[in-house]
């Protein structure tokens, strides 16, 4: 046996052998196809490497890691962290498609902003390597590795009821130390590891008061028309963007987000002066644009009016700031002297709306760098083996014309640059997938005019009155629902990994209670929402159980019980026990995630359920017929920690979706495959016919409220 000692040094001395090899294929002139990219990102006064991939599943440490967060690394072995926990799940007999809000064809099909026709995807766990079958997010199935690394470090572990951390801001300290001398530009080139934090003040962020919005000249505002100005209330480019979050980002989930846009500055003038109107129009082209909706224009206005429109594409220079704050239901948009969503406050302040707290869990970044084409951005624009970027800077290209940039909290809960590692769990959602538009997801689900130009507010939340929400559902415009009904709908668990919330489900057991008559169902009530006791049932039982499940919500949703109605004005909004987190569930999500703070993990997943192994959904549990790499039937009740695969290394295990034949092909009723890219709906599973397969869901955002009697 190898000591410990001996196999650091070997490992050094592999490792070393591996870089001279390196060297010398590139000094025998071993082309570098990440070369011109880099060269080009270096005009843009960027450092840009080649970042190798396999570091993280050789598990090699980042640079200066312990230094940067504050604790050890732990590896991941994970051979591409892009990929989500949520796609080893189980989709409950197919009434957990959860799948089709990423892996979908019909932005690609309509060759709109995206080149990635993924409804395959639906259809198997097809990894393609053998270490890609196994589920290596240890943080999700194994919790309760986190609590012990930290007992063996002496790390004490929060207060269940410390609200108050989330209450305390650490945005504006780390954008003070980010951009102290207020620089504006997207690049930040006075910092090392803050190069690409966003130019969005905190302080320019209070809400607008009409009779004093600065402050008497001490800090920026947002304005009605959602335009964030600065303490001299003049226009910093930046416009709030309120958008219809998919039923999976809600403030249940223990993450909300703020969306912020700017465009570049001749997108905001007219003959060299800053003109809101020019740029109300332009962000109104934009959105048009994004949205796939009918325009006239081939240009932009004013300033940018040699700019061609290009269809499914935001112009060069367009930023996104995004921060992702804790969940907090006392933070309503407050604003004064004492405000009760922020503590430790001597001075004028504010709470953000929405339940976002003042506290960040992440900021994001993007930049559109460079002009790219429908043609530019399919599968062959990535590389195999590298990723361009700038480790310890918190930044990567995406390969489809933006660079990323994220920072997280280290274990002080101070804000510090991604690894690379981490950051790739921004390329899983910015890369290749097939509903965003030129690589983002927010802006075609932006609300429908003055309503979408405004910080993002969840339904415009107020502490005050949590049971009700003013976030109206939206048609959708290739089905006959809306888009959160559509959720549900497809999606039994009503969030990713099908454990659902259980806000919404004593809101659905409350329903199947005044309609069990009509809905005839074969289990109870309580245990159809049961996911605890779906743990231990084997594959009969629990397919009864969760198709009694589906019967519900779709009833529910079919009647509009997901909706209470305004009877004053006859608008419909989204019920705010489907939205808004009991008091308990917002601390219990604030204590896992501040473990993962505490414990430096994040590329281990940032995603717990509980601290122990019972706390695993049974969506990651066997019923009985599922096989692990080995072909051997893992026993009902324990978790799935690895998929079969093929003599290739491809997974093989049909997801359960849509029917298939031992080839893993889809099926129609009399067996014959299908070709799904020209006719999915002859599948057997197809939602047509009643399932959930949808190869073709449109994830663009509809201008029409659903209203009663228009389903």
């Amino acid at each position: 046996m190898i000591s410990k000692s001996k196999f650091k040094v070997l490992f050094v001395l592999v490792a070393l052998a591996v870089i001279s090899a390196n060297l010398y294929a590139a000094e025998k002139g071993k082309p570098d196809p990440t070369r011109e990219a880099r060269e080009a990102l270096s005009k843009e006064g960027l450092t840009a490497h080649s970042l190798r991939l396999a570091d993280f599943h050789e598990g090699i440490e980042p640079k200066n890691f312990v230094k940067r967060t504050g604790a050890r690394y732990k590896p991941s072995y994970n051979e591409e962290p892009s990929i989500p926990a949520q796609c080893w799940i189980e989709t409950s007999y197919g009434t957990q498609n959860a799948c089709l809000y990423c892996h979908t064809d019909y932005l690609a099909k309509i060759r709109h902003g995206n080149a990635f026709p993924l409804g395959e995807d639906q259809i198997l766990y097809s990894f393609p390597s053998p270490d890609l079958n196994k589920v290596l997010w240890r943080n999700t199935i194994f919790p309760q590795e986190i609590s012990k690394r930290l007992s063996k470090e002496g790390i004490a572990l929060p207060d269940s009821e410390d609200v108050a951390y989330v209450r305390r801001d650490n945005w504006q300290s780390a954008f003070a130390k980010a951009r102290p001398g207020g620089s504006y530009g997207w690049i930040n080139k006075g910092s090392s590891e803050f190069v690409l934090f966003p130019a969005l003040n905190p302080l320019h962020l209070f809400p607008c008061r009409e009779k004093d919005p600065t402050g008497g000249g001490k800090h920026g505002f947002v304005d009605l028309d959602g335009f964030v100005r600065d303490e001299k209330a003049a226009f910093t480019g930046w416009r709030a963007i309120n958008f219809f979050p998919y039923g999976i980002f809600t403030p249940l989930s223990g993450s909300v987000s703020g969306i912020y846009i700017r465009l570049p500055q001749p997108f905001m003038s007219q003959n060299n002066q800053f003109s809101q109107n020019t740029y109300k129009k332009n962000l109104n082209l934009l959105e048009q644009n994004i949205k796939n909706r009918s325009y006239k224009e081939t240009h932009y206005y004013g300033d940018a009016s040699k700019v061609d429109v290009v269809r499914g594409f935001f112009p060069v220079g367009t930023e996104f700031a995004h921060p992702l704050h804790y969940v907090d239901l006392n933070a309503d948009g407050e604003a004064g002297q004492t405000v009760d969503g922020v503590v430790d406050n001597q001075t004028e302040t504010y709470e953000f709306p929405g339940t976002r707290s003042r506290r960040v869990k992440e900021i994001r970044y993007m930049y559109k760098w460079k002009e790219v084409g429908i043609d530019d951005i399919d599968e062959d624009a990535h590389y195999d083996d590298f990723v361009i970027g700038n480790e310890g800077q918190g930044w990567l290209d995406n390969n489809a014309g933006w660079v990323l940039s994220a920072f997280i909290e280290d274990r002080q809960g101070d804000l510090r640059a991604q690894t690379t590692e981490e950051l790739m769990q921004c390329i899983g959602c910015h890369g290749k997938v097939g509903n965003t538009v030129d690589s983002v997801w927010s802006f075609l689900r932006k609300l429908p005019g003055e309503a979408g130009w405004r910080e993002m507010d969840y339904g415009a939340y107020d502490s005050k009155n949590p049971r009700h929400s003013r976030l109206q559902d939206y048609m959708h415009e290739s089905l006959t629902m809306g888009e959160l009904g559509y959720f549900y709908h497809t999606v039994v668990g009503a969030d990713l990994y099908g454990a659902v919330p259980k806000e919404i489900a004593n809101e659905l057991k409350a329903y199947a209670a005044d309609n069990q008559k009509s809905l005839d169902l074969k289990r109870p009530i309580e245990a159809i929402f049961d996911d605890d006791l779906l743990k231990n049932m084997a594959s009969a039982e629990r397919r009864s159980h969760l198709l009694d499940r589906q019967k519900v919500m779709r009833s529910y949703v079919s009647d509009l019980g997901y909706l209470d109605q305004d009877k004053k004005t006859g608008d419909s909004y989204v019920k705010g026990s489907l939205l808004y987190p009991s008091e308990q569930t917002m601390k219990n999500n604030i204590l896992l995630y501040r473990k993962i703070v505490l414990d430096q993990s994040y590329n281990l997943g940032k995603d717990v359920f509980g601290t122990e192994p019972d706390n695993v959904p049974f969506t990651l549990r066997s019923d009985g017929t599922v096989k692990n790499a080995a072909g051997e039937i893992i026993p009902v009740g324990e978790i799935i920690t690895s998929r079969p695969y093929d003599e290739e290394g491809s997974g093989t295990t049909p997801t359960g979706i849509v029917k298939v034949n031992d080839k893993g092909d889809p099926v129609d009723e009399a067996g014959n495959p299908v070709d799904i890219e020209t006719s999915p709906e002859k599948a057997v599973g197809h939602i047509s016919t009643g399932g959930t397969f949808d190869t073709l869901y449109n994830p663009i955002l509809s201008d029409t409220p659903i209203r009663p009697g228009k389903k």
